[in-house]
């Protein structure tokens, strides 16, 4: 569906109270700035691009790269509405529940699970996901 002004979409909402600064894996750089992150145990407070199958903990909204410090950081929101980019040929639709698919892409879930997140809008190669 094209744009109009009169369409409603939720992309595009995030909620300041839900973005908290955790430690990033190796190698993710700015180019990864809205993708899915799930937990990554090889470290406090970490988080990865979300591979196969992971649960999306939250979606990556800014890198900090403290090279100076050591660090690599950045905002996640843990609560959003948003798009989350799809992996190819992977048959996301509205009303799915997405799990990752590796890379920080997205793929649906085996059963739909709205407590965890639901798909609402698909918008080229990119689903919008609310997570509350």
């Amino acid at each position: 569906m094209p744009y109009s002004h009169q369409n409603v979409t939720l992309r595009g909402f995030h909620w300041e109270d839900s973005s908290l600064t955790w430690n990033l894996a190796t190698g993710i750089t700015q180019a990864h700035i809205g993708r899915a992150v799930s937990i990554d145990a090889t470290g406090p407070n970490k988080v990865k691009l979300a591979g196969d199958g992971d649960h999306i903990f939250g979606r990556l909204a800014t890198v900090e790269n403290r090279s100076v410090e050591g660090s690599l950081v950045g905002a996640v929101e843990l609560q959003f509405a948003n798009t989350l980019p799809i992996k190819a040929a992977s048959g996301v639709a509205v009303g799915d529940t997405v799990v990752g698919a590796g890379g920080g892409e997205v793929k649906p879930a085996a059963e739909a699970n709205h407590a965890l997140n639901v798909v609402v809008e698909i918008i080229g190669t990119n689903a919008v996901v609310v997570k509350v």
